[in-house]
């Protein structure tokens, strides 16, 4: 049998190790997948002006009271902190007639958790910083930028925690002295083929690695993978084509009839009480669920549940325009809420 063995059976490691290092960092992203995930990206004056006002103490203010605060040049590299302090950004972009056509974001990372803020006071968005894969640092600027763009203001409140609380919670209590990087604060404008290209290879990969190892979607799986890192050149984008193919080819394989049909609803899971005091769980709902209202506006089949009746009625209370836009969409039926305990 061993005769007739293919090599990526033989050695079913090394390739596992190729395609998960086509979609990770360090000394491979500038020849992966990463290398053309962007096909522009600008930061500083004079198309980023950044501005900061940190509360006191372990202070969390209101929008309305942080905007009134006296606000001081901040840059990328700077640090912010102790653990649980809170840092607003006055933020001014002015996109650059060389996106227009293109679909532009603005990317932020404080390596902590943040809520993008309208101008006049709306929550819009959590962020979720560092290179976990929880990792979402993006805020949609224009879908479709033209050359004239209007310049933009707009806040962020970082938060000085991560998604669970400060430090490694297995190891040690919570850490009260820890410090977060601000290390990046630009527009860029991602190349949707290539974003594509690299959500399809997660897929793949994770089939190829949790499935059995010894059946045959498993096997399927990690040919396919080993495919497309065989076809992509992140010199040449035209390459992106031809991968995703292959990928669309593999996700329209049908096992058979009897198969069950799998239909996947979303959730966060917040606990009211764990790794961060009740003050930050009523910050950690209006992010994660200003996040979920933005998907559902993007995505009109995507369907969220929610538990928590204390987290409602801290919504209600410090957040009113986000709780109306959940009532709107429970109305739609695409916020559903579930269970009754408080």
């Amino acid at each position: 049998m061993q005769k007739h063995m293919s090599y990526l059976q033989k050695h079913p490691s090394i390739t596992r190790s190729r395609v998960n290092n086509f979609l990770g960092g360090g000394q491979w992203e500038d020849v992966n997948i990463k290398a053309a995930l962007y096909d522009l990206r600008v930061s500083g004056e004079p198309h980023v002006s950044l501005e900061v006002w940190s509360a006191p103490g372990q202070d969390r203010p209101t929008f309305e009271h942080a905007v009134k605060q006296q606000f001081k040049p901040a840059k990328v590299g700077q640090t912010f902190g102790p653990s649980w302090t809170t840092h607003w950004f006055r933020i001014k972009v002015t996109i650059p007639s060389s996106f227009a056509g293109k679909l532009t974001q603005f990317m932020f990372d404080t390596n902590s958790e943040a809520m993008v803020w309208s101008e006049d006071g709306h929550p819009l968005l959590g962020l979720t910083g560092g290179n976990g894969g929880e990792r979402h640092v993006d805020y949609l600027l224009a879908k479709c930028a033209t050359k004239s763009e209007p310049e933009r203001t707009f806040y962020i409140e970082m938060a000085c925690n991560g998604l669970f609380g400060n430090g490694d919670y297995h190891v040690h209590p919570q850490d009260r002295d820890i410090y977060y990087r601000l290390s990046s604060a630009e527009i860029v404008a991602p190349n949707q083929e290539a974003w594509a290209l690299f959500h399809d290879m997660e897929v793949i990969v994770e089939m190829a690695s949790r499935l059995p190892q010894d059946s045959p979607r498993s096997w399927q799986a990690l040919t396919t993978a080993n495919d497309i890192v065989n076809i992509f050149d992140h010199l040449d984008l035209s390459t992106i084509k031809p991968a995703r193919e292959i990928a669309q080819k593999f996700f329209s394989y049908k096992t058979s009839d009897a198969a069950h049909s799998v239909f996947a609803v979303g959730n966060c899971h917040i606990d009211t009480a764990w790794l961060w005091p009740y003050a930050e769980t009523k910050r950690k709902s209006a992010r994660s669920w200003a996040t979920q209202l933005n998907l559902m506006d993007e995505y009109p089949e995507y369907r969220f549940a929610a538990s928590q009746a204390q987290q409602f009625q801290w919504l209600l209370e410090n957040y009113p325009s986000l709780f109306k836009r959940i009532q709107q969409k429970s109305k739609d039926g695409q916020f559903i809420p579930i269970g009754g305990t408080w």
